[in-house]
C-alpha cells in the first residue's frame, strides 16, 4: 500500500463524481507514513531478538473513576515531557492529548459534556505541527483515552465526578502548556487554539468541582482548631510565599482535610506537598488550594471524593450536636488566568 484517498460521499464535481483527497493534503499527520507510525513500535522498543517488548502489567479497568485516575497520572507525566522534553516527544504528547479530550468529552456526565466537547473540538487545532512527533513515548496517554472510552459513561457524582474534576484540572494546565510550548515556536494558531481549549475545560471544570469541593470543605471545617492549625503550619513550612493566599482562599479548609486524609492514609503530608507544589507550576492557577488538593489526592493516590466508600475518617473532627450544622463551603473553582503571549 503506497498511499490512500478518501471522499465524502455528497462531494462530486461537474461530471458527478468523487472528489478524493489524499491524506496528506488534508492534514500532515493524516499522511499514510505518519499514520503507520502511530501503529507501530518505535525501533528502539523492540526487544533484540525482535519481539514485542513486554508492556508493563496494569489491572483491568474497572470503571470510569479508574480510568480517570490513570488519565491524570498520563497526563501529568505529559505536562513534564512538554515543559522538558524534546520537540519531538513534546509534539507526540500534545498530539495525544487531543484523543484524551475527546474520550472525555464522549464519556463524561452531562453537565460538563458541552464545555468539554468544545474544548475537545478547538484543541485539534493545537494538536497538529509541523514538528516531526516521536512515536512512543506517547503510548500512556493514547492508553489513556482507549481506557477512557472502553470504561463508559462516568456518572456526575460521587467517585465518578469527583475523578472527572481531578482529570480535568490537570488537562487545562497541559492546554496551558500545548499554549506556551506552541508560542516558543511562533505557531499562533495552534496556541491560540489551546489557550482557547483552557477556557472551555476551565468551565467544565467549574461544573464538575462544586460538589466534590463542597465535600472536602466541610471536611475541613469539622476539622479541630488543632489539627488545622497543624496543617497551617505545615503550609508556611513548605510555601511560605503562598501560604497566606492560599489560606485567604474558599478552598483552604478542603486542602487542610486532603493533607489530613493523606496523613491518616499513611503519607508523609510534608513529602507531598512538596511534591505538587514544585512538580509543576502553580502560577496559571487562580486558585492555588483547588490545584493542590487534586495533586495531593493524586499522588497520594486517596478517593477523590471524600465520602468514597473507604475513605479514612480523619482524626482530629469535632463532634458536634445533631442540631448544629457545619459552617457552610460554597464550591470553588480556579479562575482562569492564562499566562500572556
Amino acid at each position: 500500500m503506497l498511499g490512500y484517498k478518501v471522499a465524502l460521499p455528497d462531494d462530486r464535481n461537474g461530471e458527478k463524481e468523487p472528489v478524493f483527497y489524499a491524506g496528506s493534503t488534508l492534514a500532515p499527520d493524516l499522511s499514510l507514513p505518519r499514520i503507520r507510525e502511530r501503529w507501530t513500535l518505535p525501533a528502539e522498543a523492540a526487544s533484540v531478538d525482535g519481539s514485542r517488548p513486554e508492556q508493563p502489567a496494569l489491572p483491568d479497568v474497572t470503571g470510569p473513576a479508574l480510568a480517570r485516575r490513570r488519565a491524570t497520572a498520563a497526563t501529568w507525566q505529559a505536562l513534564l515531557i512538554i515543559d522538558n522534553g524534546d520537540d519531538g516527544a513534546a509534539a507526540a504528547q500534545i498530539a495525544a492529548a487531543g484523543e484524551v479530550l475527546d474520550a472525555l468529552a464522549k464519556t463524561s456526565a452531562a453537565h460538563t459534556r458541552a464545555e468539554l466537547r468544545e474544548a475537545a473540538f478547538v484543541f485539534e487545532r493545537a494538536s497538529r505541527s509541523h514538528v516531526k512527533t516521536v512515536r512512543g513515548h506517547d503510548r500512556a496517554l493514547r492508553h489513556a483515552a482507549r481506557d477512557l472510552v472502553h470504561s463508559g459513561p462516568a456518572l456526575g457524582r460521587g467517585e465518578d465526578g469527583a475523578t472527572t474534576a481531578m482529570l480535568i484540572d490537570m488537562a487545562f494546565f497541559l492546554a496551558i502548556a500545548a499554549a506556551n510550548w506552541h508560542a516558543k515556536k511562533h505557531h499562533s494558531q495552534q496556541a491560540a487554539a489551546a489557550r482557547q481549549a483552557a477556557e472551555h475545560l476551565h468551565a467544565a471544570y467549574e461544573a464538575a468541582a462544586g460538589e466534590p469541593m463542597a465535600v472536602l470543605c466541610q471536611r475541613g471545617h469539622r476539622l479541630s482548631l488543632r489539627a488545622r492549625q497543624r496543617q497551617a503550619d505545615l503550609l508556611h513550612e513548605v510555601l511560605p510565599d503562598l501560604a497566606a493566599r492560599v489560606q485567604a482562599e474558599p478552598g483552604w479548609p478542603a486542602l487542610a482535610a486532603t493533607l489530613t486524609h493523606a496523613h491518616q492514609a499513611g503519607h508523609n503530608p510534608r513529602t507531598l506537598l512538596t511534591e505538587a507544589a514544585t512538580h509543576r507550576e502553580l502560577h496559571t492557577a487562580h486558585s492555588l488550594s483547588d490545584t493542590l488538593i487534586w495533586r495531593l489526592r493524586h499522588l497520594a493516590d486517596l478517593p477523590a471524593h471524600a465520602e468514597t466508600p473507604g475513605h479514612p475518617q480523619p482524626q482530629g473532627i469535632r463532634r458536634q450536636s445533631a442540631n448544629v450544622a457545619p459552617p457552610p463551603a460554597p464550591p470553588h473553582a480556579p479562575v482562569l488566568r492564562l499566562p500572556h503571549r
